[in-house]
């Protein structure tokens, strides 16, 4: 038998091994604990090479020890149905496969080349089909990539911005390009030339304005007064204010619109007054819908991202409730020509290796005259990243395995199970519900009042009688006691929090496996029940 023979014969014994693992996995991950123990992670840190072996293990040796060993130290369950902690998605079945296919691929998706590979064609069609499911026009968003994740899509965002704003700022020559030629010097420009303004800006927002040069920090990213009657809502008279003074001195403004506060699912109301005022004043509008953008996908949950295609500039995340495998985010803006004035190179300097023969600036052809491929940008020219993979694959496949129908019953069916619990912990003597609804009120029968909470996100703490009260109660803060509790059991996954000042647990749902029969709900109450006997024995 030839060495190359027997390499094949080898890689196939050891790939039908490893199907067989996962196929085991999937067929027992409703029961797996959601996490390892601690003795399984030691363990497995423990035999962690001290160095590069000098002769290498050989793939059977490694496959064995990454199985049987390794693996048992990692999150045993994350995209299990009963892991509720970072508003983390599982992997449906036609994203999994597709994402061991495209790994055997290998495939680096940076460039059009319509005479070579249909990736990039493959690409483009999946985010106009995110569009769809949203029930947003293609044509609000002709600016679309697919991005690491929201912190890479929010990167590509407050980069946007940036350049938009010192290119119409009144300080500097019109069409003064930051991405060419770096931070301005005019003596006129204000300090800060940009404020990034919002209510509860997640962290990856500080995160990508400091990393574009605008700045992370409180002289910067400032927050705006929340509405009297609505704590998520921005004042718009305030707002309306602060743009009119900014304007006055010329200063440019990022206004960020969160859809869906990452602590309580919550929705703020008003999203198409906030666009308005931003494009009468000049600012840019960077909506942030990780997850909550989602809430659209639903026709009785339209109404909370109603003003979405009016953003400049949009952040979705398909490793959350698209239920695809991490990494996978997805950027959107509105021009056409933003992202490759941004990221490409100045024109006539491109790489000669890096030429492709198609446009680098058109965004697929109008949907009148059909889908051409030529015509699709290349990554290259709309992204962070030269190399990339093929993460458009399991999102294609996803999509086009679920259909409308099949993503409205998964994100259904996870409000469902959340307004569950919701409902559980209320009415339980020892636990206290954090994010009711707004206008939700306990025992009535009024067929039309709100959900229990507003999305899929359940934020809970222990009442004063319980063995973990809360932080309000004077020297005491049981909430991250109970977060552990909870994760302690391994029978489900949670994170703490802090919400209003006070300690909270944070239950959130979005696997599309969680919530098919009563087996999940019941394990929950389960848990919940459990950790309140044991601690009380303990005292």
């Amino acid at each position: 038998m030839s060495n190359r023979q027997a390499a094949d014969d080898e890689f196939a014994r050891l790939l039908a091994l490893v199907t067989s693992h996962l196929a085991d996995r999937n067929a027992t991950l409703d029961t797996l604990p959601t996490t390892p123990t601690a003795h399984a992670v030691r363990a497995a840190v423990a035999t962690l090479p001290s160095s590069l072996p000098a002769n290498g293990w050989t793939a059977p040796t490694t496959i064995d020890y990454l199985v049987k060993t390794l693996l048992p130290g990692c999150l045993t369950a994350q995209n299990g149905p009963r892991y509720f902690g970072f508003v983390t998605g599982g992997v449906t079945p036609a994203a999994q496969l597709a994402e061991t296919l495209l790994t055997g691929y290998d495939e680096n998706v940076t460039l059009t080349l319509p005479d070579t590979s249909a990736a990039t064609a493959v690409e483009a069609k999946a985010l106009e089909m995110v569009l769809d499911l949203l029930n947003i026009p293609r044509e609000s968003f002709a600016g679309r990539t697919i991005t690491t994740g929201a912190t890479g899509s929010n990167v590509l965002g407050m980069a946007c911005a940036r350049d938009y704003l010192y290119a119409n700022s009144p300080h500097l020559p019109q069409g003064y390009s930051y991405a060419q030629s770096g931070p301005p010097s005019s003596p006129t420009l204000p300090s800060p030339p940009i404020v990034v303004l919002g209510l509860h800006p997640h962290f990856s927002i500080l995160k990508a304005a400091a990393l574009v040069g605008i700045g992370g920090g409180p002289g910067v990213i400032q927050s705006l007064p929340a509405d009297a009657d609505d704590e998520l809502a921005i004042d718009i008279a305030a707002l309306h204010a602060r743009l009119a003074a900014e304007k006055e001195v010329g200063r440019g403004v990022i206004v960020t619109y969160g859809l869906g506060e990452v602590n309580t699912g919550g929705f703020g109301r008003g999203l198409g007054n906030v666009a308005a005022l931003c494009k009468e004043y000049g600012a840019w509008l960077h909506v942030d819908g990780a997850f909550g953008g989602f809430a659209g996908v639903l026709p009785e949950l339209q109404h909370l991202v109603d003003g979405i295609e009016l953003a400049n500039s949009l952040t979705l995340d398909g490793h959350k409730w698209l239920n695809v495998p991490y990494d996978c985010g997805l950027f959107f803006t509105r021009d056409i020509g933003t992202l490759p004035a941004l990221l490409g190179p100045p024109s006539g300097s491109g790489p000669a290796y890096l030429q492709t023969g198609s446009s680098s600036t058109a965004v697929g052809a109008g949907e009148s005259q059909g889908f051409v491929h030529d015509h699709v940008p290349s990554p290259l020219f709309l992204n962070i990243e030269n190399s990339r993979r093929f993460r458009a694959l399991p999102l294609f496949a996803s999509l086009v395995s679920l259909g409308k129908d099949g993503y409205i019953e998964i994100i259904r069916r996870n409000n469902a199970f959340a307004q569950r619990v919701a409902y559980y912990i209320a009415e339980h003597p020892n636990y206290v519900l954090l994010n009711a609804s707004p206008g939700w009120v306990a025992g009535s029968m009024d067929r039309d009042q709100p959900p229990i909470v507003p999305l899929n996100i359940v934020l809970f703490g222990g009442s004063a009688t319980s063995p973990f009260p809360p932080s309000d109660v004077p020297g005491q803060d049981g909430a991250p006691a109970l977060t552990a509790a909870i994760n302690a059991t391994r029978r489900m996954y949670v994170s703490g929090t802090k919400w209003r000042g006070v300690g909270a647990v944070r239950l959130a749902v979005s696997n599309w496996r969680t919530g098919r029969d009563g087996e999940d709900f019941d394990a929950v109450k389960r848990v919940l029940d459990k950790v309140v006997v044991e601690a009380c024995k303990k005292e």
